[in-house]
C-alpha cells in the first residue's frame, strides 16, 4: 500500500485518535495503523500527557474534604408547583381583571343619581354666591360691625359724590384751591 499518498497526521487528529480512533476518517485511521512516524508520534504524544497527569496529580494539593456531587431531588407535586401554579396565577389574574371591568357595568352611577348631585352642587353654588354678594355689599364681619358701632349699609350717591367729587366735562373741576 502506498503511504505517501496521504500526509502524515497533525496534532489535532493525533490528540483525536489518542482519545478515540473511530472519530477519525477511514483513509487516516488506515493510515496511522500503516505509518509507523505517525504511530511513534502518537506513542510520543500519550506519553507526555500521562506525564503532564502526573506532575499535575503530584502538585495539585489535596482536597480537604471529599468531594460529592448532591443528588437530584424528585420534583414535589403541590399546589405551588409545576403547572397547577400558572393555572392558578392565570385565574387570579383572570378573576381581577373580570372583577374590574365588571365594577364599571354593576356599579356604575345611575343617571337618577347623578342628576341628584348636580341639584346639590346647584345648591351649594348658589349659597356661595350668596355669601360673596354679602360681602361685596359689608365686607366687614358682623362682630367688627357691633364694635364700631357704625352702619357702613347706608351709603348713597350723594355721600359718594360728597367724599369723591365728580369730574366737569368742560375742564374745570371744583377744587378747594380754585
Amino acid at each position: 500500500m502506498k503511504t505517501d499518498s496521504v500526509k502524515h497526521l497533525h496534532e489535532d487528529q493525533l490528540a483525536l485518535a489518542m482519545v478515540d480512533v473511530g472519530v477519525l476518517p477511514p483513509v487516516v485511521r488506515e493510515h496511522l495503523s500503516l505509518c509507523p512516524d505517525c504511530q511513534g508520534k502518537r506513542r510520543a504524544f500519550e506519553l507526555e500527557m500521562e506525564a503532564l497527569g502526573s506532575m499535575a496529580h503530584r502538585l495539585v494539593p489535596r482536597p480537604r474534604r471529599r468531594v460529592r456531587i448532591p443528588e437530584m431531588k424528585k420534583p414535589v407535586f403541590g399546589w405551588f408547583s409545576g403547572y397547577l401554579s400558572w393555572g392558578m396565577a392565570s385565574a387570579a389574574c383572570s378573576l381581577l381583571v373580570v372583577f374590574f371591568l365588571g365594577w364599571s357595568v354593576f356599579f356604575k352611577v345611575l343617571p337618577e343619581r347623578r342628576l341628584a348631585g348636580l341639584e346639590k352642587e346647584i345648591q351649594r353654588d348658589g349659597q356661595l354666591m350668596a355669601e360673596i354678594n354679602d360681602l361685596v355689599e359689608n365686607p366687614l364681619p358682623a362682630t367688627y360691625r357691633a364694635i364700631s358701632g357704625e352702619d357702613y349699609t347706608r351709603v348713597d350717591d350723594d355721600l359718594m359724590d360728597f367724599i369723591v367729587p365728580r369730574v366737569e366735562e368742560d375742564g374745570s373741576s371744583p377744587s378747594p384751591a380754585g
